[in-house]
Formats: C-alpha cells, sequence, structure tokens
C-alpha cells in the first residue's frame, strides 16, 4: 500500500505536467552495449581516493612530492570531481535491491516515459519510494568515512608543514610562485586522465566485491580505498579478495541542508540505474549527474586554495595551503576541496 499511494503521487504530478518525448529502450538487435554511464564516472573518484591514500601514508619528501600533491588536491577539474563523486554515490545507491524492485515495478505499472519523466521533473521522488532511503543511509555512511580519511589526510600534511619548516627544501622560497598558481588554475580546467586499471575495475564483475564491502564495518570500508594504489599494480580481483562484507548497524545520519539536492540526485541515477536507463536516455542521465551545489562548493573551496597558494613566500606555507583548502583540517571552518565532496551529513 505505502509504495502504490507513493507512485499514484507521482501520477498526480505528472498529470499536470507537459508531455515531453522521452526516448524508448534501445533496440535488443543492437550490435554492442552503451558503457554504462554511472561506472565511467565513477572511476575519477575512486582514482581520487586512491591518492588520499598514498598522502596519507606516505610524507612529503621534496619539491617535486609537494607539487605533484598541489596537483592533485588543490587543481583538480572541479566538474570531473563533483560528477564522479555523485555517480559513485549513484552506484552504491543502486545496490539496494528494494529501491531498484521498486522503480521496476512502477516501470512496469505506469511505463517507462512517464517514471522517466517524475524522475526528471522530481528529483526527490526516488527517495520516497521502498527503499530509497536505506539507500541513501548506504551514501552517508560512505561518504562519512571518506571524510574521515581526508580529515586524517589534511591532519598528517599540517603537521609536515610544520616539521618542513626545519628542512632546507621546506624552507625554500617558492620561486615563480604566480607563475606556479596561473599553472595549477589552466590545469584545473582539464580533464584529469583516470588509470586504465581504475577504468576496467569499473567496467568489470569486481566492481561488485568492492560495493559489497562498503557494508562493512568502518574499518575494512577505509581499508578499501587504501586497495585503491594496490589495484594500479595487480589484478583487481586480487586487490580487493582480502576485504570480507560484514553488515554493521549504524546510527541513522541525516544529509545537511546545503546538500540535500545532491543526495536526491544521487538516489535518482540509482532507480535511473536500475532501469538501464543510461543506455537509452543518456541527457537525462547527465543532467542529473550534473550536481550545482557541489560544483558550486568546490569552485568555492578551489579559489580560497588558489588565494592561499599566491600568498605562499616558502614550501613549508605551500604544505599548509594544501592541507586546509586541498584535503582538511579537523575542527577547521573553511571550505575545503576535498570537505565538498565528502562532509554532506549533519554532525
Amino acid at each position: 500500500m505505502r509504495t502504490r499511494t507513493k507512485i499514484y503521487a507521482l501520477m498526480a504530478v505528472l498529470a499536470v505536467a507537459a508531455p515531453v518525448a522521452i526516448s524508448q529502450a534501445p533496440d535488443a538487435s543492437a550490435p554492442a552495449e552503451p558503457a554504462r554511464l554511472l561506472h565511467a564516472n565513477a572511476a575519477a573518484y575512486a582514482d581520487y581516493q586512491g591518492k588520499v591514500s598514498e598522502i596519507m601514508v606516505n610524507k612529503l619528501g621534496s619539491s617535486k612530492d609537494l607539487e605533484k600533491a598541489l596537483e592533485s588536491f588543490g587543481a583538480p577539474n572541479v566538474n570531473q570531481l563533483s560528477s564522479s563523486w555523485v555517480s559513485y554515490s549513484g552506484i552504491l545507491a543502486a545496490q539496494n535491491n528494494e529501491l531498484a524492485k521498486s522503480i521496476r515495478e512502477s516501470e512496469a505499472a505506469y511505463g517507462r516515459e512517464r517514471v522517466l519523466l517524475g524522475l526528471q521533473r522530481d528529483l526527490g521522488y526516488a527517495r520516497t519510494l521502498k527503499g530509497g532511503e536505506d539507500a541513501l543511509q548506504s551514501i552517508l555512511a560512505s561518504t562519512s568515512r571518506d571524510a574521515g580519511r581526508v580529515s586524517s589526510a589534511g591532519s598528517f600534511v599540517k603537521e609536515q608543514s610544520y616539521t618542513m619548516q626545519r628542512l632546507a627544501w621546506g624552507k625554500e622560497k617558492v620561486k615563480n610562485k604566480d607563475a606556479a598558481v596561473v599553472a595549477l588554475k589552466a590545469s584545473s580546467r582539464a580533464t584529469k586522465p583516470v588509470t586504465d586499471a581504475m577504468q576496467k575495475l569499473f567496467a568489470g564483475p569486481d566492481l561488485n566485491v568492492m560495493l559489497a564491502s562498503m557494508s562493512a564495518t568502518p574499518n575494512a570500508a577505509e581499508n578499501l580505498w587504501d586497495k585503491v594504489s594496490v589495484v594500479a599494480a595487480s589484478a583487481p580481483g586480487k586487490a580487493f579478495s582480502t576485504v570480507s562484507p560484514v553488515a554493521v548497524a549504524t546510527p541513522k545520519l541525516e544529509v545537511t541542508q546545503e546538500f540535500r539536492g545532491t543526495a536526491n540526485r544521487m538516489v535518482t541515477l540509482a532507480a535511473l540505474h536500475a532501469i538501464d536507463a543510461d543506455k537509452s536516455n543518456g541527457e537525462q542521465f547527465n543532467a542529473t549527474m550534473n550536481d550545482p551545489t557541489s560544483l558550486m562548493c568546490l569552485e568555492a573551496a578551489q579559489i580560497e586554495m588558489f588565494g592561499c597558494l599566491s600568498a605562499a613566500g616558502s614550501r613549508d606555507e605551500q604544505a599548509f595551503c594544501l592541507a586546509r583548502y586541498g584535503l582538511r583540517v579537523p575542527g577547521d571552518r573553511n571550505r575545503s576541496i576535498a570537505g565538498c565532496v565528502s562532509e554532506i551529513t549533519v554532525k
């Protein structure tokens, strides 16, 4: 009854909406399967988390190391990072069987066009379906763990910035810093490459092993991203073979007011994914992945990052900028790039 009532509510919205043309599912005789859009986009976020794993444990030992880290965390392409984070979250939500079943039942009962139009007109609709809120909880649990990771990385880099004040290369004055910032800005406008190994992981069957482990205990979930760096050097199956899903009860998490629209997009993507809409309605899929909230957050954080670097006169000061605006320093109220794609829960 509950699901049926929600479906009726959706149909009421559709009754007053102007009809629009939505393409039907592709012909089964098509020669090639289109790439799954969520999977293709999400690989960039996994690559990003792999870099977080590296900077969490590897000290910055030279100016070259610092410049590489500034490139990774200070100059990501914000459009790509936003889209890949939202896509990855959509994949996590799509693992909820109740949500997938509910949206498929809606499609069978009311037709594909109306369901797709409903998801387009009301991004909050998917969350009202059975399994929708549970799917959201899996997203929030994952992003909360990611927030802890980037905070640990930020703390580690911040401490190193103090240590650098006693090192010859750390005290070194930044030469041509204005030109360096201009170069970083230019780099941030380019789409960042994703390793072949990560692309293959997100296109292959080993992805299911990874997703299953996201319901594991917090420590096991953190170890999952730590294994991303292993993927680059070995088979994905081996990289994830030691991660065992262990379901645990967790307190219900809430979305911050600012990111409620983002959360709706993530669950809507899961619903679209469940009915294979990425194969037939790529334009709608891409529009849903384009999240203005996280994008504006990232753009603002990156501006602050570049401003900090413009004022930094030495390498240790650059490292502090990296910790504060590229990653995240616990307790710091400043907006950060990593924080924009990990902190969507009410604390």
